[in-house]
């Protein structure tokens, strides 16, 4: 192996690092979130906001981050990123009230803002397309773990320690990480800097936070109606502000809307967008259906969640080679139906059903969420020129982060309005009824991505694919 495959190798782990703890931590507090809400005395629904204010800060900070990358450079600023996300790591395991801990999340989320899309635009930057679908499968499949590996991790750390660990288990990773992107990562820093675009920067934001706080709050009491109505129009006002002043800017809007005409890069955005919105939710339902209805311990409600890593874990070793038989179009048009199947399944666990049934829905899932998101990830990028990769992986992560962000304010929305079309309490073994309803809605939610695929050519993305073995 020559230096420069070899180098390749070890950058590939770095970036698959970042992205594993950018992702767990996205998830990891799921299974604690029962004990995190005895812990400061809070309604464990309510602790949604602990996870979403995560990604809110995720959203709203994600299109400075390709800004930021082509004017101090790509090292620097995925550095300063690693040093902010884990220093917030260590306030959100001192805090001591629901308010602190969502704050500490908002501004772990900055860092993580910065860190994943400047992970992404190293990747696109270093692999050339015909390298690309490999990279994207090596880099992003613990990414893909991160959201599986996370309830069960945390599951395990608050039976046998406390929940505060599962923010200061980031130290060591975050030590690491720093150093090792100081040795081996390389510094690129565009030729034409462009001036930060200010006026898109305020308007995503605050249409971004708005929208989030609005439908995060929905059927729940906690905006007065008027207040709600008012975050809800500002955010639609200044989301409609957005759209015009970026079509108006083009190329030079913080969010380069213009993407939107390749195809390729179109497809694999929605694609992911309503993927994310359908499944994202799932891992923070699960605990809270096998901890509050079925009385299990985080650590088993964790290892019950963690066959998904299984599935993903057999489907991230074929599909690439799926991709290069079916292509992209078929791959996408399937997957779909197989998330389908397997939230069906899961919409029927109760009190007696078996943990080999359970086990089974779950890898089931992990296994055509991995192959939705791996046909996804790599073809947003195929037919991006190298010059606006940057503004590319922002606009990406963006809408990623913002549908995550929303697939938890959604499942949650559901699953309020049917415990009170129930009128049973969340701790009420009838309330299963509920959850049942709500992962049927989520399973109807993803098969808009197989119509979607139909605007795709069987040749789309084939020149990604011709390289893999």
């Amino acid at each position: 192996m020559n230096p420069e495959d070899m180098n390749k190798r070890v950058i590939i782990w770095i970036l698959a690092g970042i992205m594993f703890i950018e992702m767990l931590d996205t998830t990891i507090i799921n299974t604690a979130i029962p004990d995190i809400a005895r812990s400061l005395n809070a309604n464990p629904v309510s602790l949604k906001f602990a996870v979403t204010s995560y990604l809110l800060s995720l959203a709203m900070f994600i299109p400075i981050s390709g800004w930021a990358a082509d004017r101090f450079g790509t090292k620097p600023v995925l550095s300063s990123a690693i040093v902010i996300f884990t220093l917030s790591s260590i306030l959100c395991g001192l805090a001591t009230s629901l308010i602190e801990l969502s704050i500490f999340r908002f501004l772990q989320g900055f860092g993580g803002a910065l860190m994943t899309p400047v992970a992404r635009l190293i990747m696109v930057r270093i692999f050339p397309p015909s390298e690309l679908v490999r990279a994207t499968m090596l880099i992003f499949f613990p990414a893909l773990l991160g959201p599986i590996a996370g309830p069960l991790l945390g599951g395990v750390i608050t039976t046998y320690t406390s929940w505060r660990i599962i923010f200061f288990i980031n130290i060591p990773m975050g030590i690491l990480t720093y150093f090792l992107v100081q040795k081996y990562i390389p510094n690129e820093v565009a030729e034409n800097k462009k001036n930060l675009d200010l006026k898109g920067f305020f308007l995503s934001g605050i249409s971004l936070a708005s929208l989030t706080v609005a439908l995060e709050t929905v059927g729940e009491n906690l905006l007065s109606n008027k207040l709600h109505t008012f975050v809800a129009t500002i955010g639609s006002f200044t989301f409609l502000l957005f759209i015009y002043h970026a079509i108006k800017m083009k190329e030079k809007s913080i969010l380069n809307l213009t993407l939107f005409k390749i195809k390729t890069f179109r497809t694999g955005v929605i694609g992911n967008s309503i993927t994310y919105i359908s499944t994202g939710g799932v891992s923070f339902l699960l605990p809270l259906l096998f901890q509050l209805q079925f009385g299990m311990t985080p650590m088993i409600s964790g290892l019950l969640v963690a066959p998904m890593a299984v599935g993903a874990l057999i489907m991230r070793g074929i599909s690439p080679r799926i991709l290069k038989i079916f292509g992209f179009k078929r791959v996408l048009s399937l997957a779909p139906f197989g998330i389908c199947f397997a939230l069906i399944l899961i919409s029927f666990i109760n009190q007696n059903s078996s943990f080999i049934y359970i086990v089974f829905s779950t890898a089931i899932l992990g296994f055509f969420n991995i192959l939705a998101f791996s046909s996804n990830g790599p073809m947003i990028y195929v037919d991006v020129p190298k010059n606006i990769s940057a503004t590319a992986t922002s606009l990406d992560v963006t809408i990623r982060q913002f549908s995550n962000s929303i697939s938890i304010g959604f499942s949650s929305f559901i699953l309020i309005s049917f415990l009170n079309y129930y009128a049973f309490p969340i701790h009420n073994p009838k309330a299963i009824e509920a959850f049942r309803t709500t992962f049927f809605i989520l399973a109807l939610c993803i098969l808009p991505v197989s119509i979607l695929s139909l605007t795709l050519k069987k040749s789309d993305g084939e020149h990604a694919t011709k390289n893999i073995k």
